[in-house]
């Protein structure tokens, strides 16, 4: 059994990480640090409440450390982790900075630890149907992919490092990261990037809109986001020269985790009726068109992963590598953005 730490028991805390850890046989919930009220203790009575992360990295019973706070924090708390002899799991983003990044690899090599970013959207049934059309290979040669997460929300929650114009805020990188890693898992990294980002609900905010065009050989994926968007239309479109795939609705993990539900649990990550794709393929001149329903979620996964990573039973499938990629295509999507201007890459 391996003992965690939560850094933070806000919104991820408290919806994804600590559930599906409780969730995991082969890990427990140990250490929870909390710097104002212990409200954990209301969902977990058994953990044990800290108000420093010193407390964290200082108790050796405790093997895994979650690195679950602002983005602007992942960088010092990981590298404090893993210095401390810690294994680490980090929120996205991974870092703000690629150096930082390569450093964080570096040390958890050194340190025989291992390092992992929380890329729960691979997990969704958006990337899962996504990779099996792609995979069967019945559109053919891929042209044109637009993936969407859009969102009307026209409140401003007053959390700095997500809503003002600082470093690794707003919804490219709340977001964005995630459409990002779909696409290097699905495709590799790209040639050039071409964006536009905009900040809708106030002039001096953080992006809240982005239309981000990703250039390879023969082959653009577009990612797009939006605050104002009240009627949603396809999740996912998948153009090739054979035919079309579009995926609708939404995986309804997250959204049965803040109910309280948990894996396990009857109709968990079961896709509702709006969750389904559209296939339509040519073949032989003849057009067909079928419904395919939505392929049920898998958050599970990624702490069963994990837990099985450091105990030497299973290879890490979450690599950093991957994630730190990941941060350089968010980075140059916003020079593009600022430049307004082709960045190659």
């Amino acid at each position: 059994m391996l003992n965690v730490a939560l850094c933070s028991y806000g919104m991820s805390g408290k919806v994804f990480h600590a559930p599906l850890i409780t969730a995991e046989p082969g890990l427990k919930l140990h250490t929870i640090l909390q710097r104002s009220e212990p409200t954990a203790l209301i969902d977990y009575p058994q953990v044990s409440i800290v108000k420093t992360f010193e407390d964290i990295l200082t108790n050796p019973e405790i093997n895994l450390v979650v690195v679950n706070t602002p983005n602007e924090l992942h960088y010092p708390m990981t590298k404090a982790a893993l210095q401390a002899g810690k294994h680490v799991v980090v929120e996205k983003p991974f870092t703000l900075d690629v150096d930082q990044g390569h450093e964080l690899i570096a040390l958890a090599k050194s340190q025989q630890k291992i390092l992992s970013v929380f890329q729960n959207k691979r997990l969704e049934s958006d990337h899962l149907d996504a990779q099996k059309i792609i995979e069967s290979g019945v559109l053919g040669r891929i042209v044109e992919v637009e993936w969407h997460y859009d969102r009307y929300r026209t409140n401003v929650t007053h959390k700095k490092w997500k809503e003002d114009n600082l470093p690794g805020s707003g919804t490219w990188f709340d977001l964005g990261i995630h459409m990002v890693d779909s696409m290097l898992c699905l495709f590799g990294k790209p040639n050039a990037v071409f964006a536009d980002m905009r900040s809708l609900r106030r002039a001096e905010g953080s992006t809240d809109y982005f239309n981000t065009c990703f250039h390879y050989e023969d082959m653009r994926v577009i990612l797009r986001s939006s605050t104002y968007v009240s009627e949603k239309g396809a999740t996912v479109a998948i153009h090739g020269d054979k035919g079309s795939f579009l995926k609708f609705g939404q995986d309804v993990q997250e959204a049965q985790m803040i109910r309280g539900l948990i894996p396990g649990a009857i109709g968990w990550a079961q896709p509702g009726a709006d969750n389904y794709g559209v296939l339509h393929t040519h073949n032989n001149g003849e057009a067909v068109r079928t419904i395919i329903p939505g392929q049920s979620g898998c958050y599970e996964h990624y702490y069963q992963n994990i837990a099985a990573a450091i105990s030497g039973n299973a290879s890490l499938e979450f690599l950093p590598q991957q994630s730190l990629l990941g941060v350089e295509l968010l980075l140059a999507g916003e020079a593009s953005a600022k430049r307004q201007e082709l960045i190659h890459l």
